[in-house]
């Protein structure tokens, strides 16, 4: 028979055990919206932030605040972010080829993904087009916007290749230090491709170089998760500073190109919900539920390798992708992959060539849809490529280059969006492959 003292204490102690695991689980769902919610206010602060004080600031002030506060700050960030990036794709490729062992697996593997990246940019491209020919946006009377203010992007783009060959050949480094140096991610990518069937072949004799790439992934991971725990306050400073530039005045002219962009950016979101369903076989709902903070990274950062860290902590921690998969996929994707890009491209071209006058022909339609997948396959994931491939593209279609200067006041807002695309459309394609592959934990990925 249980005394009264006894039942007394087996309930206080049920009690308290209750407490302890309520408590334990706010704890664990605050810290697992910690971030985002940081990210999000951040975000609104600043926008508010940066409208507040342009309307209440002489320009002196505000330009003052971008010089000496705002720009450090954003700038010192990027730097940290530039640093880590390089280090972090060499070592988790590498180390996600070393794991592999089997090369010839390795390889089907990176077919499907490099596959998958050309189906969903070319599907980009067609969205592009079609949204154009829905809202066929572009009035002549915007040539009188044309400016001089597109030459220092203009004269960035000359650096940048629209020849295959030239893309094949610079893959290849001629040494192992520029790389990083340059933040050429084909050529690093290339180099950690080396580097780990390397260490794989002579992983059975020399285990220690398996090891080493190991422990640089794991401590560039860390390093990762110290420089992303500073993010909310980089987002602050580069929201302000983009509210401080923008002339609102003289960009309502050119504002429907904005909302017709991002039109094409969620039809392209609505496709990667078809490919979670159909090849995947997963809920979509799901996926975005536990990937929506790194698309809040990518479209406040603007910036495809800023949002690698965030996308590839988020496949492996939430969505239950294999290491294997998403080491080597993500940051190929950053590269390669850039599906908003693709649409802003194509819808951006179409514009300038109904402001200019030129009919659009099946022959402009195809020589663009070549153009700008080669030009998309090449551009560097940072904020403003797609305008330097931009100036790139119009030519070919009779657009003087300098058009541009129309749209690069509102360029900030598109640039947002278009990664974000690009981001979500790495993980997609990531998940597909990994569903394919048995390399996906299901039951992580619907917890």
């Amino acid at each position: 028979m249980v005394k009264k003292n006894d039942a007394n204490d087996i309930e206080m102690l049920i009690k308290n055990a209750r407490e302890f695991f309520e408590k334990r689980k706010v704890q664990m769902e605050q810290s697992k919206y910690k971030q985002l919610i940081l990210n999000f206010s951040a975000l609104f602060a600043g926008i508010l932030f940066g409208v507040i004080l342009k309307n209440i600031c002489p320009d002196d002030v505000i330009q003052a605040l971008i010089k000496n506060l705002l720009s450090p700050v954003t700038t010192m960030f990027l730097n940290a972010l530039k640093v880590i990036v390089g280090p972090l794709v060499f070592f988790s490729i590498a180390s996600s080829i070393a794991d592999f062992g089997d090369m010839k697996s390795l390889g089907r593997i990176a077919g499907k993904v490099i596959t998958g990246y050309s189906i969903t940019s070319f599907i980009a491209i067609g969205i592009g087009a079609l949204v154009w020919f829905i809202f066929p946006i572009g009035d002549p009377s915007l040539k009188a916007l044309v400016s001089d203010a597109a030459d220092s992007t203009i004269a960035n783009g000359q650096n940048v290749s629209t020849s295959v060959l030239d893309e094949i050949i610079d893959i290849v480094p001629s040494e192992i230090v520029s790389p990083f140096l340059k933040e050429d991610m084909l050529q690093i990518i290339f180099l950690a491709v080396l580097m780990g069937v390397a260490v794989s072949a002579v992983a059975d004799k020399l285990h220690v170089f398996k090891d080493i790439i190991s422990d640089g992934y794991l401590v560039c991971s860390r390093i990762t998760t110290i420089i992303i725990n500073i993010m909310p306050l980089a987002i602050f400073c580069s929201m302000a500073k983009m509210v401080f530039n923008m002339e609102i005045k003289s960009l309502l002219s050119v504002f429907v190109w904005v909302p017709v962009i991002y039109l094409g950016d969620i039809m392209m979101l609505g496709v990667y919900s078809l490919i979670i369903m159909i090849f995947a076989r997963l809920n979509p709902i799901t996926f975005f539920k536990k990937y929506y903070p790194t698309m809040v990274v990518a479209f406040t950062l603007a910036s495809s390798n800023a949002a690698l860290p965030t996308s590839m902590e988020t496949c492996g921690k939430s969505l239950g992708i294999s290491k294997k998969i998403y080491a080597f996929s993500l940051p190929l994707g950053a590269t390669i992959n850039m599906d908003g890009s693709c649409v802003t491209l194509m819808l951006s071209s179409l514009f300038m060539a109904k402001i200019y006058g030129i009919s659009i022909t099946p022959a402009i339609i195809l020589q663009l849809v070549f153009s700008i997948y080669i030009l998309s396959v090449g551009a560097p994931g940072v904020p403003g490529a797609a305008l330097i491939c931009l100036s790139l593209l119009v030519p070919q279609i009779g657009v003087p280059s300098n058009s541009i200067s129309i749209v690069m006041g509102l360029y900030a807002l598109v640039g947002m969006m278009q990664v974000l695309t690009n981001v979500t459309g790495d993980a997609v394609v990531t998940l597909a492959v990994a569903r394919g592959e048995k390399l996906v934990d299901v039951e992580k990925f619907k917890a």
